[in-house]
């Protein structure tokens, strides 16, 4: 996962994935079949994009440490697209009539390219039918159904105007093929047109009408599909799958999925003989043949799973909603393509990029995915507000209200310790942590204490409801918009308001003397702001102040003996106030 091209497949594919689910959430029937073939067939798309990738930076790259993991790599990619291929054809893509050749050859074709990059070489030859690959090339075209190829260099062979190469090139122009008859034929009158094709091709090989031309009566044993002649040039095929798709396409060109396992043998013991073993990519594709799709699952896991559970984790996927996996859980609940998705998610999510990718695969797995998403969050290390901003919106997009409170709780926690008062305290309302946020709230009423000057007045100014989280947050702001009035000389509603905060005793007591102090400059007005029984309330507030001072609480430790004359030189002025807003009250009842 640490290399740009594997995070190009992971990123790539991710996207069909997530259309896939959907598409599967949404259809049924033949509609979803072909989706299901669509997307396997894009996600083969990507695998190639990638490999082709892998090829060009390791033809181009100095570094050999760095070439030999791209071989590496792309030798896993190549095994998997080959592994892919045939599942494809043999559970996902399964025609209405049950041959599977023509699938089988263009898979060949896709994986074996050396018969076609041998004919570019030929043809560009100055005398190709000299050049010492000529009947290799050759071979290797008609082993995998290229017939026109073949056809074609045969036609530059100096002795294509002799009649024996005329006659195998008319016996080639002839061969029934099922791309050319199947929507015109049904599979039981193609089997009798190929056999009187090929009956011919004995008929004229027994004739010896080619043995002059040794390489030609050859090419001509393989139309006959002769045993022997498959055995002498199975190494042209180099695997017993191969030589499987090639004998089927010239012994049995009607054969169906469910007979391949008794052909496999055969090739299979045709290989072991010459020395070669089976190996793991062997064992999975014969248990393929064979049906075993757990089997395959199991060794693909095993072998190709390291690292990175992408592949089995993908082709499960398909083969569940194909219908080809039963839906037994395994003994912990889950399913055999849940437990796969879930491998998956989790290797993405110890890469620093790729874990959100991680979490999206953990959508679609219904048993346990949620609980997964919970975990893996709330062990992510949140570096950086960027990264847990993305997590806020992963959990509020599927309602995980405990994690938002956790993630914002954390966070504001980070930013207090680095003194960022502000951040921490949208933190602390996001998380709607009471405790926390009175905490701060305090922090910031006594660094008003100290330098008389609010902070944050951005986020105090547009808290709207969420000031009611916290008493002490309901008072830092109400306080707040008592100066905005006063500033803005609406003094009866910064008298109102200043009064509600002290009658409420929203306020920690240590501020009282400084809303007492704010209640100076109104008192000292030319027009009577307070009326008599506001004015009572205050020296009520201020009389209950002198009585903590006088018992010697904890708070008259705090005051300064400035502030003490502050409150007598208050006293003075409520007093006046009193007698200013008795006097105008009676005035105003007397007229």
């Amino acid at each position: 996962m640490h290399n740009p091209v594997t995070r190009k497949l992971v990123n790539e594919t991710h996207n069909i994935f997530s259309m896939l689910q959907g598409q599967v959430a949404s259809s049924t029937g033949q509609h979803l079949q072909s989706q299901l073939v669509l997307s396997s067939k894009q996600y083969r798309a990507v695998l190639k994009a990638c490999s082709m990738e892998l090829i060009h930076l390791a033809e181009t790259t100095r570094n050999e440490q760095q070439k030999q993991k791209c071989e590496e790599q792309l030798e896993i990619f190549e095994m998997i697209q080959l592994i892919w291929g045939f599942c494809q054809i043999l559970f996902i893509e399964i025609t209405p009539d049950g041959l599977l050749l023509n699938q089988l050859l263009d898979w060949i074709k896709w994986h074996f390219t050396e018969g076609k990059q041998l004919a570019v070489e030929v043809i560009h030859d100055d005398l190709p039918a000299q050049h010492p690959a000529y009947w290799e090339a050759t071979f290797r075209l008609l082993l995998q159904g290229e017939i026109d190829s073949v056809r074609k260099l045969l036609s530059l062979n100096e002795s294509f105007q002799n009649e024996a190469f005329l006659s195998v090139d008319e016996l080639l122009r002839k061969m029934p093929q099922w791309t050319h008859y199947h929507h015109a034929l049904s599979a039981a009158e193609f089997d009798m047109k190929w056999r009187h094709w090929r009956e011919e091709c004995q008929r004229r090989y027994e004739e010896g009408h080619y043995s002059a031309f040794p390489d030609l009566e050859t090419l001509v044993m393989v139309l006959c599909g002769d045993e022997n002649v498959f055995s002498d040039i199975k190494d042209m095929c180099g695997t017993w799958y191969h030589l499987l798709v090639s004998k089927m396409l010239f012994q049995n060109p009607t054969v169906r999925a469910a007979d391949l396992h008794f052909y496999a043998e055969t090739c299979i013991e045709e290989f072991n003989m010459s020395g070669s073993r089976m190996g793991e990519l062997d064992n999975i594709l014969l248990a393929a043949i064979q049906f075993d799709i757990h089997q395959v699952i199991k060794d693909s896991s095993v072998f190709l799973s390291t690292g990175s559970w992408w592949f089995v984790a993908h082709i499960t996927d398909l083969l569940h909603h194909c219908g080809q996996l039963d839906t037994q859980n395994l003994p912990y609940g889950s399913n055999l393509r849940e437990f796969l998705i879930l491998e998956y998610a989790t290797s993405l999510m110890s890469h620093k990029s790729l874990w959100q990718v991680g979490i999206d695969y953990l959508d679609y797995c219904t048993v346990f995915g949620r609980t997964y998403v919970k975990q893996f969050i709330n062990h992510m290390v949140l570096d950086n507000e960027k990264k847990a901003q993305k997590l806020l919106h992963i959990c509020q997009e599927r309602n995980l209200q405990d994690e938002v409170q956790t993630i914002c709780k954390v966070m504001g926690m980070k930013s207090l310790r680095l003194g960022r008062l502000g951040s921490a305290l949208a933190w602390f309302l996001r998380s709607k942590d009471v405790t926390a946020t009175s905490k701060l709230t305090e922090r910031l009423i006594e660094d008003y204490s100290i330098c008389s000057k609010f902070q944050y007045t951005d986020i105090l100014d547009n808290l709207g409801p969420a000031m009611f989280l916290s008493n002490r947050l309901t008072f830092l702001v109400k306080y707040r918009e008592f100066h905005k009035l006063y500033e803005k000389q609406e003094t009866p509603e910064a008298a109102s308001l200043l009064l509600s905060l002290l009658e409420a005793r929203l306020a920690p007591r240590t501020f009282w003397i400084t809303l007492l102090q704010d209640a100076m400059p109104l008192l000292e007005m030319d027009k009577v702001i307070f009326s008599s029984s506001q004015t009572y309330v205050l020296m009520h507030c201020l009389e209950e102040l002198r009585h903590e001072l006088d018992s010697k609480t904890d708070i008259s430790k705090k005051l300064t003996n400035m502030e003490k004359d502050k409150l007598d030189l208050l006293q003075l002025c409520l007093t006046r106030n009193l007698s200013k807003a008795i006097k105008e009250e009676g005035t105003i009842k007397s007229s």
